[in-house]
């Protein structure tokens, strides 16, 4: 027996095996640790969330970054809903990949306790406040009541229904046709007469006014329900 046959019976004995040289890749844990740090970075402390990641393809091979893992936004903002979210690599290796996240915020909104029809007033006893996923409130929501309150409602609404922008108005305080009281004031005089309102108003708004013994029309100042001024 020679000596290369020798030794490699000896090896095969011995159990001895050529070492493998081991190839390290990123983990998909440490990818989405990653994206989980930043998106709670990137929100107010007290923020109620759930983020949701999507599945990164198990097939990826990714070179183990030595450097600490760069996660960013096209746009450098986290929002409520679907978010794309890059992670990068600057090291020699250099990688990006993204993955897809869903973020659901949850807050305290307004909502009616009371169904309401157009033109009816919102009043303080028919809101109140109800945590809601506002991801999904695209057309908007308030967080304080009292920006409703005495609103007037331009739609029928039902028990439940999260009030938006949409939904209110300024309460008409006169309506065109309707008799008012024309108070017209100076510095050392105060006076009243009858009046006739050629079109509807809100507070504080201008509006034009006929005079019922004068037949004048005027420009006076809306200030109460019924109520218009003249401040000369």
């Amino acid at each position: 027996m020679n000596k290369f046959n020798l030794l490699l019976m000896i090896l095969l004995l011995t159990g001895y095996t050529q070492p493998t040289i081991a190839t390290q890749f990123q983990t998909a844990d440490v990818i989405q640790q990653a994206i989980r740090h930043f998106v709670a970075s990137n929100l107010p402390l007290d923020t109620d969330y759930q983020l949701k990641l999507g599945q990164l393809d198990s097939r990826l091979q990714l070179s183990q970054c030595s450097k600490s893992l760069e996660v960013f936004t096209h746009n450098g903002t986290i929002k409520p809903g679907r978010n794309s979210i890059g992670v990068r690599c600057n090291d020699k290796k250099k990688w990006t990949i993204y993955n897809s996240s869903n973020i659901s915020i949850y807050k305290n909104v307004v909502v009616l306790t009371q169904p309401i029809r157009r033109g009816e007033i919102f009043h303080k006893n028919r809101l109140q406040l109800k945590k809601h996923n506002i991801s999904n409130l695209r057309s908007g929501f308030f967080s304080n009541p009292q920006l409703i309150v005495n609103k007037q409602a331009t739609r029928n609404l039902g028990i439940g229904a999260v009030i938006n922008q949409s939904n209110i108005t300024e309460a008409k305080l006169i309506k065109r046709g309707e008799k008012v009281t024309i108070k017209v004031t100076s510095q050392n005089l105060e006076i009243s007469a009858i009046g006739v309102a050629l079109m509807d108003g809100i507070n504080n708004q201008n509006i034009r006014v006929k005079n019922i013994k004068t037949k004048q029309i005027i420009q006076a100042t809306v200030v109460k329900s019924g109520q218009v001024v003249v401040i000369f």
